[in-house]
């Protein structure tokens, strides 16, 4: 079954025009390779194809006329005769079965004139030639078309085939073209006949084809010779390549075991001692502030004055306490206790009684709810993983019933934001304060709304007065509103149905379920008496923990990470080592964590939870899938950034 369509190429006379020089580059008398061809299907006659040139090309029908080429004995591609009218009719495919050309009286002869001054070999046209006439016959029209002189005397030559050795013949010109078997598609090429004076180096054409040929050659194998060289230098570099790689793998496993070393080393002492305080001097802390320079503070509140600060090259938080016995009893209860939603404590400067913490840009909770200085106002979601945070570090403090933690002072004011949008409570020790004989509490109109009403009587602070605390900033940070009496409105919103018309719009769009959860389980909070609010463990956390967990309906929220180069939903980081779970599991305490950090966790003989330091029913691990599957993605939406593709690969 003949194909669909077969491919033919069409040679003009102008594309005869080539020339050949000293590169090498040289052909017959055409270079097939450059010439553009048409394809055609088996049934398209010669009168077809002519309209298709036509149409082409833009040369009318009887202004064509076609030769068929046919490949000689010697491999050379020559014409071997025309296309008559009465074969117009017949298909283009059929052509190779045409009649011998009838026509022996005549031949078409191609004409290359070489300037062998210029070393140069060009084709100047073709000529029809009686077969029984004599080269000598056509002399006048070669020096026309050369431009010799009638004195100049002329030579002749055929050029029979150039690869792979050159075949060239002098023509005797007193003979017949017919006794010099010269016949149609054959190449004569001409040159004047040089005088011994002006013979250059390749005085004949057949000398120079053989040049051009040798240097073809010469090209070939200086080609080959440079490729080797290549090879050679090629394997060199992989060899070299080969070496420097085992030597980097051996680096790494180098480096890898003392960096397991120096974490076991880390974890063998995190064990053995308490969190270490570092001690600064009165000329450190006068450096970080720039001598508590004005513009370097960030606060004034009753706990001291707050101050933005550098201590080798960490940006710093320094505050000087107001009060000798503040100062010690933030600093007794710091030493103490450690989580990751409570401010880090760096060290402290007994000289001016002050404390250093983590530097924390996003300010406080109070200012992020109001949106101090046009600052973006909290997500949802945000705002969910805040109320859960700062819940799961009272389950924290108060989780030892002998030596329960009480703040007894939170408020949003006290309540940090890190860079993440993780939340971190502060000031601790105003509370120890209040219970003093002969104290009152400062700026009572501040803390009011968050104090809980049975101390205003009996004097008492108790874990229940922080979960009233925690009511109220529930509260806030689904309606936006400010706290006073605001307890009352959410009840009021509730009995009508209308709580929607309270939630915080700029929050957007927060799932209405969630949300009423959230007003439920913050008005329970926020009892008039103890009697009445719910257990922070059993009551508050397990309505509040499924909350944090659940993904937003829309897209994750991007928080901007600690370098500020990037973005990542707090929901992907694992409370222990801080950075994007590869392999979330869900422990007996209902957290997620990275399942290499809380396995390390177990491995140290540490049964209590990393988040509430409460004891663990089991040190059971579930796959968290779902969580596993939303990083993955978000991942891949990292993918320009090299990090995220390592991490990728990893997960």
């Amino acid at each position: 079954m003949p194909p669909p369509y077969s491919h033919i190429k069409v040679v003009r006379e102008e594309d005869f025009r080539s020339r050949i020089g000293e590169d090498g580059h040289y052909f017959d008398l055409i270079d097939f390779s450059a010439i553009e061809g048409f394809n055609v299907p088996p049934t398209m006659t010669i009168l077809r194809f002519k309209e298709k040139l036509t149409e082409k090309f833009g040369t009318p029908l009887q202004c064509q006329r076609l030769w068929w080429w046919a490949r000689r004995q010697n491999n050379t591609y020559r014409v071997d005769r025309p296309l008559t009218t009465e074969e117009e009719n017949l298909p283009v495919l059929n052509t190779n079965s045409l009649p011998t050309w009838s026509n022996m009286d005549d031949a078409l002869v191609f004409l290359k004139h070489y300037d062998p001054g210029k070393a140069q070999l060009r084709y100047v046209g073709l000529l029809s030639v009686k077969v029984a006439s004599r080269p000598s016959e056509i002399l006048p029209k070669l020096r026309s078309l050369a431009g010799f002189c009638l004195s100049e005397m002329i030579e002749l030559y055929e050029e029979i085939k150039f690869e792979p050795s050159v075949w060239c013949e002098a023509i005797d010109i007193h003979n017949t073209f017919s006794a010099g078997e010269i016949i149609t598609g054959d190449i004569i090429c001409f040159q004047k006949i040089l005088k011994p004076p002006d013979i250059p180096k390749y005085p004949s054409v057949a000398s120079f084809l053989q040049h051009v040929c040798d240097r073809k050659t010469y090209e070939e194998v200086r080609k080959v010779h440079i490729l080797e060289e290549e090879i050679v230098t090629l394997k060199h570099q992989a060899d070299t390549y080969l070496v420097q790689k085992e030597k980097a793998v051996t680096a790494y496993d180098q480096l890898k075991h003392e960096r397991d070393n120096a974490v076991q080393q880390v974890n063998e002492l995190r064990d053995q001692s308490t969190h270490i305080i570092l001690d600064f001097s009165r000329k450190d802390m006068e450096q970080a502030t720039e001598h508590f320079k004005n513009a370097r503070e960030v606060g004034d509140t009753e706990y001291g004055h707050t101050y933005k600060g550098m201590i080798h090259n960490m940006k710093v938080l320094i505050k000087l306490s107001s009060s000798q016995k503040l100062f010690q009893q933030e600093v007794s209860i710091l030493r103490q206790w450690r989580h990751p939603n409570i401010i880090t404590f760096i060290g402290v400067c007994s000289e001016v009684s002050a404390l250093v913490y983590e530097w924390l840009p996003n300010g406080n909770l109070e200012d992020r709810i109001i949106c101090t200085n046009n600052s973006a106002p909290l997500s949802w979601y945000n705002r969910t993983q805040i109320i859960g945070e700062i819940c799961c570090a009272l389950l924290f403090l108060h989780s030892n019933k002998s030596t329960a933690l009480v703040h007894g002072d939170l408020r949003p004011c006290n309540i940090l934001i890190d860079a993440n949008y993780r939340s971190k409570i502060c000031n601790f020790g105003m509370s120890n304060l209040f219970l003093q004989l002969g104290t009152f509490p400062p700026n009572l109109t501040a803390r009011l709304p968050y104090m809980d009403p049975e101390f205003n009587t009996t004097g008492e602070l108790t874990t229940l007065s922080d979960v009233y605390s925690l009511g109220v900033i529930i509260l806030r940070l689904l309606t936006g509103m400010p706290p006073l009496t605001l307890s009352e409105k959410v009840a009021e919103a509730l009995g009508s149905d209308s709580l929607h018309l309270l939630i915080d719009k700029s929050a957007g769009d927060w799932p209405y379920i969630e949300a009423k959860q959230l007003a439920l389980i913050g008005l329970s909070c926020t009892g008039m008496t103890r009697k009445k609010r719910p257990d922070l463990l059993n009551e508050v956390w397990i309505v509040i923990e499924p909350l944090t967990r659940k993904p937003p309906a829309a897209t994750w929220p991007y928080l901007q990470s600690a370098s500020g180069d990037s973005s990542v939903p707090a929901a992907f980081i694992c409370p222990i080592s801080m950075e994007i779970m590869k392999d979330p599991q869900v422990a007996s305490d209902g957290f997620t964590y990275e399942a290499e950090a809380i396995r390390c966790w177990f491995d140290r003989g540490i049964s209590r939870s990393p988040m509430t330091n409460l004891a663990l029913p089991n040190l059971n691990l579930v796959p968290n899938r779902v969580l596993r599957s939303f990083i993955h993605g978000y991942l891949q939406q990292q993918q320009p950034n090299p990090a995220y593709q390592q991490q990728l690969s990893e997960t």
